[in-house]
């Protein structure tokens, strides 16, 4: 056995079985203190990658929950005004059975007037149901024809009606009186609102709010005088189409669909309410228009129904789908605290017997001294 002082072999063997262990009991430390067994790539490179796309998923799930759960209150919330619409036909047709008999003659002014005043609020509760700003039951307005002068080159950059509580198709008419201030006016039937606004320059643009009309117009710096003539667009209420994103993925299987058409009273889209009960035979024809109305009513409610539960259903697909991902993540990424804490306990032990045999290795060429007495 060869005894050398310059070189202490013994000592440095020592020293890498002592790094080795405190990198171990360093790593356990690590995983008992964050929770996780991969915490940098470098601790499982293919691990962390499917990890993250696990995690990736999970989070987009749960915000697909959310969007369901939202979807349901959204149709919850369409529903309970078709409910009240449901409530005032039930009345209407009361009145139109009691109108339609003669012992009630002398009463019908009274009756017609309670069934104008009610049909007034099935516009209302299709006008203001709504969940958050979006209407739900008043349909969705697009305009179906534009007159000659509207147009970006004449100043007209943008029309917004979807604030517009109307029936069916509806002309309105814009003339437009331009200079350094603009003078708009818009007229629908027999209402009309002007609007004055600065006439804004260069790529600016400048929105005058018809609030009355529930319209808005933005102009440009191109803004000219236009006339009633060429300032006429129509504007057709059709059915509101309302899609929800119920996966993580651009795919039909991970979206609903539903529309809900209009449910104001003359509207032709559900309850097509006309006429009145001022007269028996009016009266007689009034019940059958109703009868028409609630049943059509009930075809629609029955839809959104449907959507409900076919969203609820979705959602319990999405939830076991949430929980067996981060199963997954789980077995992937943290940490098993009884293997870690047991390898703590290894490394910890060894880590103490690597410094007291340090303690002797260094002491070794302290030896090698008394050969020289």
């Amino acid at each position: 056995m060869a005894f050398r002082i310059a070189t202490n072999v013994a000592s440095l063997n020592t020293q890498r079985w002592l790094s080795v262990a405190n990198a171990g009991m360093a790593k356990s430390l690590e995983r008992l203190s964050s929770g996780y067994k991969i915490n940098k790539a470098a601790d499982d490179a293919a691990g962390i990658g499917i990890a993250t796309k696990l995690n990736v998923k999970a989070a987009s799930v749960s915000k697909a929950i959310d969007n369901g759960n939202q979807a349901i209150a959204m149709l919850q919330t369409a529903e309970s005004g078709i409910e009240q619409i449901a409530n005032i036909l039930t009345r209407l047709k009361e009145l139109a059975t009691q109108a339609a008999s003669d012992n009630n003659s002398t009463d019908r002014a009274a009756l017609d007037n309670e069934r104008s005043q009610l049909e007034t609020e099935i516009n209302k509760i299709a006008q203001n149901t709504k969940y958050g700003s979006t209407s739900l039951l008043q349909g969705a307005n697009t305009i179906s024809s534009y007159g000659a002068s509207l147009t970006p080159a004449n100043g007209i950059s943008a029309i917004d009606v979807s604030s517009a509580a109307l029936t069916g198709t509806t002309a309105f008419t814009l003339t437009v009186s331009a200079g350094a201030t603009t003078t708009l006016s818009l007229t629908r039937g027999s209402t009309t609102q002007t609007v004055t606004v600065s006439r804004p320059s260069g790529l600016n643009t400048t929105v005058a709010n018809f609030s009355d009309l529930g319209v808005k117009i933005t102009i440009n710096a191109s803004i000219a005088d236009i006339s009633a003539a060429n300032g006429v667009f129509t504007v057709t209420v059709g059915t509101s189409s309302f899609d929800y994103q119920l996966g993580d993925v651009n795919q039909s299987y991970d979206q609903i669909g539903i529309s809900i058409k209009n449910f104001q009273a003359s509207s032709t889209d559900v309850l097509n309410i006309s006429g009145d009960i001022s007269t028996k035979d009016n009266a007689k024809i009034y019940l059958g228009i109703i009868d028409t109305a609630i049943t059509n009513l009930n075809t629609e409610r029955g839809k959104i129904g449907a959507a409900q539960n076919q969203i609820s259903y979705h959602i319990a697909n999405l939830e076991a789908m949430y929980e067996n991902t981060r199963a997954a993540q789980s077995t992937i990424k943290d940490a098993d605290f009884a293997a870690e804490m047991a390898n703590f306990t290894k490394f910890q032990i060894v880590t103490q017997s690597g410094v007291a045999m340090l303690a002797q290795a260094n002491q070794l060429p302290q030896l090698i001294l008394s050969l020289m007495r």
